[in-house]
Protein backbone atom coordinates (compact mmCIF):
# COMPACT_ATOMS: atom_id res chain seq x y z
CA UNK A 1 0.00 0.00 0.00
CA UNK A 2 1.21 3.38 -0.70
CA UNK A 3 0.54 5.32 2.85
CA UNK A 4 1.43 8.96 1.20
CA UNK A 5 -2.32 8.30 -1.09
CA UNK A 6 -4.41 7.02 2.20
CA UNK A 7 -7.26 9.24 2.67
CA UNK A 8 -10.82 8.71 4.44
CA UNK A 9 -9.54 6.17 6.80
CA UNK A 10 -10.51 7.18 10.38
CA UNK A 11 -11.02 11.19 11.83
CA UNK A 12 -10.19 14.31 10.23
CA UNK A 13 -7.51 14.25 12.96
CA UNK A 14 -5.83 11.66 11.53
CA UNK A 15 -5.59 9.60 14.84
CA UNK A 16 -7.08 5.94 15.16
CA UNK A 17 -5.85 2.76 13.13
CA UNK A 18 -4.66 2.58 9.97
CA UNK A 19 -3.72 -0.71 8.65
CA UNK A 20 -0.29 -0.84 7.02
CA UNK A 21 1.57 1.15 9.65
CA UNK A 22 4.17 0.22 12.70
CA UNK A 23 3.56 2.86 14.52
CA UNK A 24 0.19 4.29 14.58
CA UNK A 25 -1.25 7.93 15.66
CA UNK A 26 -3.52 6.43 18.42
CA UNK A 27 -7.05 7.85 19.02
CA UNK A 28 -6.92 7.64 22.21
CA UNK A 29 -3.81 9.13 24.92
CA UNK A 30 -4.44 5.57 27.41
CA UNK A 31 -6.94 2.72 28.00
CA UNK A 32 -9.14 3.13 31.12
CA UNK A 33 -8.59 0.45 34.13
CA UNK A 34 -10.99 -1.33 35.68
CA UNK A 35 -11.55 1.25 38.76
CA UNK A 36 -12.23 3.94 36.19
CA UNK A 37 -15.18 1.26 33.91
CA UNK A 38 -16.32 0.43 37.93
CA UNK A 39 -17.33 4.07 38.46
CA UNK A 40 -18.94 4.56 35.48
CA UNK A 41 -21.19 1.16 35.84
CA UNK A 42 -21.88 2.38 39.55
CA UNK A 43 -23.77 5.19 38.16
CA UNK A 44 -25.09 3.15 35.70
CA UNK A 45 -27.08 0.82 37.80
CA UNK A 46 -27.56 2.60 41.01
CA UNK A 47 -27.90 6.59 40.07
CA UNK A 48 -31.00 8.07 40.90
CA UNK A 49 -30.66 11.04 38.45
CA UNK A 50 -28.25 10.86 35.31
CA UNK A 51 -27.55 14.52 35.18
CA UNK A 52 -27.08 17.70 37.83
CA UNK A 53 -27.29 15.72 40.65
CA UNK A 54 -24.04 14.27 43.34
CA UNK A 55 -21.48 13.45 41.01
CA UNK A 56 -21.17 16.52 39.48
CA UNK A 57 -20.54 18.58 42.72
CA UNK A 58 -18.37 15.43 43.35
CA UNK A 59 -15.86 16.35 40.36
CA UNK A 60 -16.46 20.11 40.45
CA UNK A 61 -15.25 20.33 43.79
CA UNK A 62 -12.42 17.67 43.22
CA UNK A 63 -11.08 19.76 39.48
CA UNK A 64 -11.06 22.75 42.37
CA UNK A 65 -9.11 20.94 44.72
CA UNK A 66 -6.39 19.42 42.50
CA UNK A 67 -6.06 23.05 40.55
CA UNK A 68 -6.81 25.22 43.23
CA UNK A 69 -9.37 26.83 41.26
CA UNK A 70 -11.27 29.19 43.13
CA UNK A 71 -14.60 27.88 41.01
CA UNK A 72 -15.21 24.81 38.54
CA UNK A 73 -17.96 24.41 36.72
CA UNK A 74 -18.02 20.76 34.78
CA UNK A 75 -20.04 21.06 31.06
CA UNK A 76 -20.28 18.62 27.67
CA UNK A 77 -17.15 20.06 25.93
CA UNK A 78 -13.77 22.46 26.24
CA UNK A 79 -15.20 24.31 23.56
CA UNK A 80 -18.50 24.94 25.41
CA UNK A 81 -16.44 25.94 28.28
CA UNK A 82 -14.52 29.01 26.03
CA UNK A 83 -18.69 29.98 24.51
CA UNK A 84 -19.04 30.23 28.67
CA UNK A 85 -16.04 32.16 29.27
CA UNK A 86 -16.64 34.45 25.87
CA UNK A 87 -20.49 35.01 27.43
CA UNK A 88 -19.32 36.36 31.02
CA UNK A 89 -16.39 38.43 28.69
CA UNK A 90 -19.26 40.61 27.92
CA UNK A 91 -18.02 40.80 24.30
CA UNK A 92 -20.25 42.67 21.76
CA UNK A 93 -19.60 43.59 17.69
CA UNK A 94 -16.67 46.13 17.59
CA UNK A 95 -15.21 44.70 20.44
CA UNK A 96 -11.33 43.04 19.98
CA UNK A 97 -10.32 39.84 21.23
CA UNK A 98 -6.41 38.72 20.67
CA UNK A 99 -6.06 34.65 20.05
CA UNK A 100 -3.08 32.67 19.23
CA UNK A 101 -2.53 32.19 15.41
CA UNK A 102 -1.62 28.40 16.50
CA UNK A 103 -3.91 27.02 18.25
CA UNK A 104 -7.26 24.25 17.51
CA UNK A 105 -9.76 26.22 15.92
CA UNK A 106 -12.25 25.61 19.27
CA UNK A 107 -10.05 28.38 20.77
CA UNK A 108 -11.18 30.63 18.72
CA UNK A 109 -14.75 29.87 17.41
CA UNK A 110 -17.15 30.67 21.03
CA UNK A 111 -15.27 34.46 20.01
CA UNK A 112 -16.13 34.71 16.44
CA UNK A 113 -19.62 33.80 16.98
CA UNK A 114 -19.71 36.66 19.60
CA UNK A 115 -19.32 39.09 16.19
CA UNK A 116 -15.99 40.41 17.75
CA UNK A 117 -12.60 41.26 15.69
CA UNK A 118 -10.41 37.96 16.25
CA UNK A 119 -6.99 39.38 16.14
CA UNK A 120 -4.03 37.13 15.60
CA UNK A 121 -1.24 37.32 18.03
CA UNK A 122 2.13 35.40 17.19
CA UNK A 123 4.05 32.56 18.96
CA UNK A 124 6.89 32.64 21.18
CA UNK A 125 10.04 31.22 18.93
CA UNK A 126 11.47 29.76 21.46
CA UNK A 127 8.19 28.11 23.85
CA UNK A 128 6.08 27.69 20.80
CA UNK A 129 3.14 29.10 22.88
CA UNK A 130 2.22 32.58 21.94
CA UNK A 131 4.14 35.60 22.45
CA UNK A 132 3.78 37.90 25.43
CA UNK A 133 5.39 40.88 23.41
CA UNK A 134 3.23 40.18 20.36
CA UNK A 135 -0.03 40.04 22.34
CA UNK A 136 0.92 43.92 23.96
CA UNK A 137 2.27 45.13 20.81
CA UNK A 138 -1.32 44.29 19.02
CA UNK A 139 -3.83 45.92 21.75
CA UNK A 140 -5.99 48.50 20.97
CA UNK A 141 -8.80 51.03 22.61
CA UNK A 142 -11.09 48.32 21.29
CA UNK A 143 -9.50 44.87 22.92
CA UNK A 144 -11.64 43.77 25.59
CA UNK A 145 -10.08 40.00 26.36
CA UNK A 146 -6.95 37.97 25.66
CA UNK A 147 -7.27 34.10 25.19
CA UNK A 148 -4.26 32.50 25.91
CA UNK A 149 -3.49 28.86 25.14
CA UNK A 150 -1.07 26.17 26.84
CA UNK A 151 -0.66 24.62 23.69
CA UNK A 152 0.78 20.65 23.39
CA UNK A 153 0.87 20.89 27.26
CA UNK A 154 3.49 23.52 27.04
CA UNK A 155 2.31 26.55 29.96
CA UNK A 156 2.30 30.10 28.36
CA UNK A 157 4.52 32.88 30.25
CA UNK A 158 1.32 33.55 32.25
CA UNK A 159 3.00 36.24 35.26
CA UNK A 160 4.07 38.49 31.72
CA UNK A 161 0.40 37.82 30.29
CA UNK A 162 -1.07 38.83 33.75
CA UNK A 163 0.91 42.33 34.39
CA UNK A 164 -0.11 43.14 30.59
CA UNK A 165 -3.35 42.20 31.09
CA UNK A 166 -3.61 44.18 34.26
CA UNK A 167 -1.73 47.29 32.89
CA UNK A 168 -4.59 47.38 30.12
CA UNK A 169 -7.91 46.18 32.26
CA UNK A 170 -8.28 42.95 30.19
CA UNK A 171 -9.94 39.94 30.81
CA UNK A 172 -7.77 36.56 30.10
CA UNK A 173 -9.51 33.48 29.46
CA UNK A 174 -6.76 30.57 29.73
CA UNK A 175 -7.43 27.65 27.21
CA UNK A 176 -6.39 24.68 29.12
CA UNK A 177 -7.84 22.02 27.16
CA UNK A 178 -4.41 20.23 26.25
CA UNK A 179 -2.97 21.23 29.46
CA UNK A 180 -4.51 19.62 32.56
CA UNK A 181 -1.96 19.62 35.47
CA UNK A 182 0.42 21.58 33.63
CA UNK A 183 1.86 24.24 35.95
CA UNK A 184 4.43 27.33 36.26
CA UNK A 185 5.76 27.09 39.60
CA UNK A 186 3.35 25.09 41.33
CA UNK A 187 0.65 27.25 40.11
CA UNK A 188 -1.39 25.47 37.92
CA UNK A 189 -2.64 26.43 34.65
CA UNK A 190 -6.04 27.58 34.57
CA UNK A 191 -5.61 29.70 38.06
CA UNK A 192 -4.06 32.65 36.76
CA UNK A 193 -6.51 34.19 34.39
CA UNK A 194 -10.18 35.16 34.75
CA UNK A 195 -11.16 31.34 33.51
CA UNK A 196 -10.12 28.29 32.40
CA UNK A 197 -11.16 26.22 29.95
CA UNK A 198 -10.31 22.40 30.17
CA UNK A 199 -10.66 19.40 27.60
CA UNK A 200 -11.84 15.59 28.28
CA UNK A 201 -11.79 14.76 24.90
CA UNK A 202 -10.84 11.31 24.13
CA UNK A 203 -7.49 12.50 22.61
CA UNK A 204 -6.89 14.09 25.72
CA UNK A 205 -4.62 12.82 29.22
CA UNK A 206 -8.06 12.61 31.25
CA UNK A 207 -11.05 11.42 29.06
CA UNK A 208 -14.66 11.42 30.02
CA UNK A 209 -16.05 9.34 27.25
CA UNK A 210 -14.84 11.04 24.88
CA UNK A 211 -16.18 14.47 25.70
CA UNK A 212 -16.52 16.34 28.43
CA UNK A 213 -14.97 19.85 30.12
CA UNK A 214 -14.35 21.81 32.78
CA UNK A 215 -14.48 26.00 33.26
CA UNK A 216 -12.72 27.30 36.48
CA UNK A 217 -13.71 30.96 37.53
CA UNK A 218 -11.75 33.48 39.14
CA UNK A 219 -14.34 36.22 41.03
CA UNK A 220 -17.30 35.16 42.61
CA UNK A 221 -19.56 37.28 40.74
CA UNK A 222 -18.75 35.19 37.99
CA UNK A 223 -19.13 32.29 39.23
CA UNK A 224 -22.51 33.13 40.48
CA UNK A 225 -23.50 33.90 36.68
CA UNK A 226 -22.40 30.27 35.49
CA UNK A 227 -25.06 27.47 36.71
CA UNK A 228 -27.76 29.30 35.26
CA UNK A 229 -26.15 30.53 31.77
CA UNK A 230 -25.09 26.52 31.59
CA UNK A 231 -28.38 25.03 32.52
CA UNK A 232 -31.34 26.16 30.63
CA UNK A 233 -31.72 29.51 32.93
CA UNK A 234 -33.24 26.68 35.66
CA UNK A 235 -33.38 27.56 39.38
CA UNK A 236 -35.31 26.48 42.13
CA UNK A 237 -38.55 28.30 43.74
CA UNK A 238 -38.51 29.01 46.98
CA UNK A 239 -38.55 26.38 48.92
CA UNK A 240 -40.87 27.14 51.55
CA UNK A 241 -43.71 27.94 49.14
CA UNK A 242 -47.07 26.42 50.80
CA UNK A 243 -47.61 24.23 47.83
CA UNK A 244 -44.48 22.22 46.50
CA UNK A 245 -46.21 22.30 42.60
CA UNK A 246 -46.95 25.84 42.87
CA UNK A 247 -46.17 27.56 40.16
CA UNK A 248 -43.78 25.01 38.95
CA UNK A 249 -41.25 22.51 40.40
CA UNK A 250 -38.51 24.94 38.88
CA UNK A 251 -38.15 29.00 37.54
CA UNK A 252 -36.50 29.70 34.52
CA UNK A 253 -34.65 33.18 34.41
CA UNK A 254 -31.92 34.94 33.12
CA UNK A 255 -28.89 35.65 34.14
CA UNK A 256 -26.88 38.29 32.25
CA UNK A 257 -29.52 41.02 30.75
CA UNK A 258 -29.97 39.94 26.96
CA UNK A 259 -28.04 36.96 27.29
CA UNK A 260 -30.23 33.52 26.59
CA UNK A 261 -28.90 30.45 28.44
CA UNK A 262 -27.30 27.06 26.92
CA UNK A 263 -27.73 23.68 27.59
CA UNK A 264 -23.88 23.13 28.39
CA UNK A 265 -24.66 19.84 30.94
CA UNK A 266 -22.66 16.63 31.60
CA UNK A 267 -23.75 13.13 32.34
CA UNK A 268 -23.17 11.83 36.18
CA UNK A 269 -21.60 9.03 34.53
CA UNK A 270 -18.86 11.32 32.95
CA UNK A 271 -18.49 12.80 36.37
CA UNK A 272 -18.02 9.63 38.24
CA UNK A 273 -15.35 9.06 36.01
CA UNK A 274 -13.87 12.16 35.75
CA UNK A 275 -13.39 12.01 39.89
CA UNK A 276 -11.90 8.58 39.68
CA UNK A 277 -9.39 10.30 36.50
CA UNK A 278 -8.00 12.90 38.64
CA UNK A 279 -6.23 10.39 41.08
CA UNK A 280 -4.15 9.08 38.20
CA UNK A 281 -3.88 12.54 36.74
CA UNK A 282 -0.39 13.45 38.08
CA UNK A 283 1.14 9.67 37.58
CA UNK A 284 0.05 9.87 33.59
CA UNK A 285 1.41 12.83 33.18
CA UNK A 286 5.01 11.94 34.69
CA UNK A 287 4.90 9.35 32.75
CA UNK A 288 4.57 11.68 29.40
CA UNK A 289 7.42 13.69 30.66
CA UNK A 290 9.38 10.82 31.12
CA UNK A 291 8.81 9.65 27.50
CA UNK A 292 9.78 13.10 26.37
CA UNK A 293 13.23 13.67 28.12
CA UNK A 294 14.29 10.07 26.65
CA UNK A 295 13.13 11.57 22.74
CA UNK A 296 14.50 14.76 23.76
CA UNK A 297 18.09 13.18 25.14
CA UNK A 298 18.54 10.95 21.93
CA UNK A 299 17.19 13.87 19.19
CA UNK A 300 19.99 16.14 21.56
CA UNK A 301 22.50 15.69 18.46
CA UNK A 302 20.50 15.82 15.60
CA UNK A 303 21.04 19.66 14.70
CA UNK A 304 18.36 19.36 11.74
CA UNK A 305 15.19 18.70 14.51
CA UNK A 306 14.86 21.27 17.51
CA UNK A 307 12.41 21.30 20.11
CA UNK A 308 10.62 23.49 22.49
CA UNK A 309 12.34 25.20 25.17
CA UNK A 310 11.07 24.29 28.34
CA UNK A 311 11.69 27.01 30.85
CA UNK A 312 12.68 26.75 34.47
CA UNK A 313 10.02 25.93 36.78
CA UNK A 314 7.34 25.60 33.94
CA UNK A 315 5.37 21.67 34.20
CA UNK A 316 5.12 20.93 30.49
CA UNK A 317 3.12 17.49 30.43
CA UNK A 318 3.84 16.80 26.55
CA UNK A 319 -0.02 16.68 25.04
CA UNK A 320 1.89 15.90 21.40
CA UNK A 321 5.69 15.82 20.58
CA UNK A 322 6.10 17.74 18.71
CA UNK A 323 9.17 18.97 16.22
CA UNK A 324 10.66 21.10 13.77
CA UNK A 325 12.68 19.94 10.65
CA UNK A 326 15.60 22.22 9.21
CA UNK A 327 16.71 20.71 6.07
CA UNK A 328 17.34 23.96 4.34
CA UNK A 329 20.87 23.41 4.13
CA UNK A 330 20.40 20.59 1.77
CA UNK A 331 16.85 21.27 -0.12
CA UNK A 332 14.70 19.36 1.90
CA UNK A 333 11.50 19.66 3.96
CA UNK A 334 9.16 18.25 6.51
CA UNK A 335 7.11 17.14 3.67
CA UNK A 336 10.28 14.89 2.09
CA UNK A 337 11.05 13.71 5.99
CA UNK A 338 7.21 12.46 6.37
CA UNK A 339 7.29 10.72 3.20
CA UNK A 340 10.60 9.02 4.83
CA UNK A 341 8.75 7.60 8.15
CA UNK A 342 5.76 7.02 6.13
CA UNK A 343 6.77 5.17 3.14
CA UNK A 344 9.80 3.71 4.55
CA UNK A 345 9.25 3.15 8.73
CA UNK A 346 6.13 2.30 8.49
CA UNK A 347 5.12 5.77 11.04
CA UNK A 348 1.74 7.51 11.07
CA UNK A 349 3.19 10.88 12.12
CA UNK A 350 0.57 13.69 11.66
CA UNK A 351 0.75 17.56 11.34
CA UNK A 352 -1.49 19.02 14.10
CA UNK A 353 -3.15 21.88 12.52
CA UNK A 354 -2.86 25.06 10.14
CA UNK A 355 -2.33 28.51 11.50
CA UNK A 356 -5.95 29.28 12.12
CA UNK A 357 -6.32 32.00 9.40
CA UNK A 358 -4.83 30.08 7.11
CA UNK A 359 -8.30 27.94 7.07
CA UNK A 360 -11.56 28.43 4.84
CA UNK A 361 -13.75 29.35 7.84
CA UNK A 362 -12.14 32.26 9.35
CA UNK A 363 -10.93 34.08 6.00
CA UNK A 364 -14.46 33.84 4.69
CA UNK A 365 -15.77 35.41 7.80
CA UNK A 366 -13.28 38.24 7.93
CA UNK A 367 -10.73 36.49 10.15
CA UNK A 368 -8.23 36.09 7.56
CA UNK A 369 -5.43 39.20 8.08
CA UNK A 370 -2.34 38.08 9.60
CA UNK A 371 0.77 39.68 11.26
CA UNK A 372 2.69 36.66 12.58
CA UNK A 373 6.11 36.57 10.84
CA UNK A 374 7.51 33.69 13.72
CA UNK A 375 4.71 31.23 13.61
CA UNK A 376 4.94 31.45 9.29
CA UNK A 377 8.40 30.89 9.42
CA UNK A 378 8.07 27.85 11.75
CA UNK A 379 4.76 25.94 10.90
CA UNK A 380 5.11 24.75 7.76
CA UNK A 381 8.15 22.51 8.99
CA UNK A 382 6.87 21.66 12.23
CA UNK A 383 5.57 17.74 12.62
CA UNK A 384 4.30 15.25 15.56
CA UNK A 385 5.12 11.52 16.62
CA UNK A 386 2.86 9.05 17.25
CA UNK A 387 1.95 9.82 20.88
CA UNK A 388 0.59 8.14 23.59
CA UNK A 389 0.75 7.47 27.49
CA UNK A 390 2.97 4.46 28.56
CA UNK A 391 4.51 4.31 24.93
CA UNK A 392 7.52 1.04 25.57
CA UNK A 393 10.75 1.83 24.99
CA UNK A 394 11.36 0.09 21.55
CA UNK A 395 8.53 2.41 20.27
CA UNK A 396 10.88 5.66 21.31
CA UNK A 397 14.02 3.95 19.89
CA UNK A 398 12.39 2.95 16.49
CA UNK A 399 10.75 6.33 16.02
CA UNK A 400 14.38 7.96 17.02
CA UNK A 401 16.20 5.72 14.94
CA UNK A 402 14.01 5.81 11.96
CA UNK A 403 13.94 9.26 12.23
CA UNK A 404 17.61 9.52 11.65
CA UNK A 405 17.49 7.56 8.87
CA UNK A 406 15.22 9.37 6.88
CA UNK A 407 17.37 12.46 7.45
CA UNK A 408 20.67 10.63 6.63
CA UNK A 409 18.43 9.43 3.61
CA UNK A 410 17.28 13.00 2.76
CA UNK A 411 20.70 14.16 2.86
CA UNK A 412 21.92 11.46 0.33
CA UNK A 413 19.46 11.79 -1.95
Amino acid sequence: MDKTKVSGLGDASGRGSVAGYRVNFPARMKTYTEEEIAAVVNVMRNAEVQTQGPYLRQFEADFKAYTGANHAFAVDNATNALRLAAVLCDLHPGDEVILPGYTFCASALPFGMSGVKIVWADMDPERWTVSPADIEKKITSRTRALVVVHLLGMPADMPTIMKIAEKHHLRVVEDCAQAPGASIDGKMVGTFGDFGCFSFHGAKNLTTLGEGGMLTVRSDADAALVPGIRHNGVRPFPADRPRYWKPAMSNVDIDMEEVWPYNFSIGEAQCALGSVLLKSLDQNNDITIAQAAKLRAALAGVPEISLARVPAGTRHIYHQFVMHFDGSAFGKNRDDLLDFLTAEAGIRAIVQYHPLYRYPLFQKLGAGEQNCSALESWWDNSFSFPWWIGMPDETLEYLVNSLKAGIAALKGS
